[in-house]
């Protein structure tokens, strides 16, 4: 029981010592910190003394352990206690040197938190300066705001106004077309009535040949002239019929139309004496299109266009290609017109 009290109370004696002993190593200790130390020890000392004097009052065989405990104790208290004097001035000096750090720390936050007053004032000021300037720049943006708002409204007017008049041009507009249909049908029909006339288109019309007689009496605006009851052997100033100088190939007569016309038919009055075979084999052309080709020894040659078959032109071309003489009395072109080359009908 004694052994176990006495192994207490030093074991608590030398952890707060050896506690206080590392906290000088890690921490450098306060000067009431060393005080507390030397007290420490001072009193581990005063109980050993007690402890040896117990162990005098028992048996042999008890005190061998106790004693060899309480020296392991006495020596590592005496360590202990060189320890603490041997860094007692380096921890002298470790708080001095600490104490002036701590100072110089003070006055370094002192001057920064004087140096922080300050941009936090100054801060302060440019803030309130910066509010003002926003405040005005919020109340100018909040003006044109107003102004573009109000523009807005007048844009809005405008629009309802022109979308009005927009619908008022629309229904004007759809009746101008319903009115455009039915004068187009109307228009469309009168043209379709008008073209249901076929007549004369070749009276009087400009001709040409390229084998013209020496005698203008014999010129091929006679085939054109409606003249075609007078023939040979009546007199000469009664005559009304075209004749070619020579009987050379390729003699050529030409009646231009002056427009576009649609051809139905062509009507050919030849001579009605000898000269007759001499219009065989001439070929009828409208534009390019070959109509007919006379044939035989009449005295009348007719070509006929079939309603299926449309053929316009501005020009009638008669053209023997053989050697041989154009006499003629009379040539008469029906069909209607004239159209614009765009305004063909089919």
């Amino acid at each position: 029981m004694l052994n176990s009290l006495l192994i207490l109370c030093l074991g608590v004696c030398f952890t707060n010592v050896t506690s206080a002993t590392n906290q000088s190593i890690d921490i450098v200790p306060s000067t009431s910190d060393l005080k507390i130390g030397y007290d420490l020890i001072n009193k581990a000392f005063h109980l050993v003394d007690r402890a040896f004097s117990l162990i005098e009052n028992q048996d042999s065989g008890s005190t061998t352990d106790t004693a060899n405990i309480f020296e392991d104790v006495v020596e590592r208290l005496e360590r202990l206690e060189t320890a603490i004097s041997d860094n007692k001035r380096e921890n002298v000096m470790m708080v001095r040197n600490l104490t002036l750090k701590l100072e110089n720390l003070e006055k370094t936050v002192g001057n920064r938190l004087s140096q922080l007053e300050l941009v936090m004032e100054a801060g302060l000021e440019n803030c309130s300066c910066s509010s003002g300037k926003i405040g005005l720049k919020l109340d100018e943006q909040s003006t044109l705001i107003e102004g573009v708002d109000e523009k807005l409204q007048n844009l809005e007017g405008l629009v309802d106004n022109k979308t009005s008049r927009i619908e008022e041009m629309v229904d004007k507009t759809a009746d101008l077309s319903e009115k455009a249909v039915q004068l187009t049908s109307t228009v469309q029909r009168r043209q379709q009535t008008w073209l249901s006339e076929i007549r004369l288109i070749s009276l009087f019309k400009m001709t040409s040949e390229n084998n013209p007689h020496a005698s203008r009496d014999y010129n091929p605006g006679i085939v054109v002239d409606g003249q075609f009851v007078f023939t040979y052997p009546h007199e000469t100033h009664m005559r009304t019929y075209s004749h070619t100088a020579s009987g050379a190939a390729d003699n050529k007569i030409w009646i231009n139309l002056g427009g576009l016309f649609r051809v139905y038919h062509i009507g050919v009055w030849n001579t009605r004496e000898g000269s007759k075979p001499r219009f065989s084999g001439t070929n009828i052309y409208v534009d390019e299109t070959l109509v007919g080709t006379a044939a035989g020894d009449w005295g009348y040659h007719d070509f006929s266009l079939p309603e299926e078959r449309a053929v316009y032109g501005s020009r009638v071309t008669l053209h023997q290609p053989r050697a041989d003489y154009i006499i003629l009395l009379e040539v008469q072109v029906w069909g209607n017109g004239p159209y614009n080359s765009t305004d063909i009908f089919n």
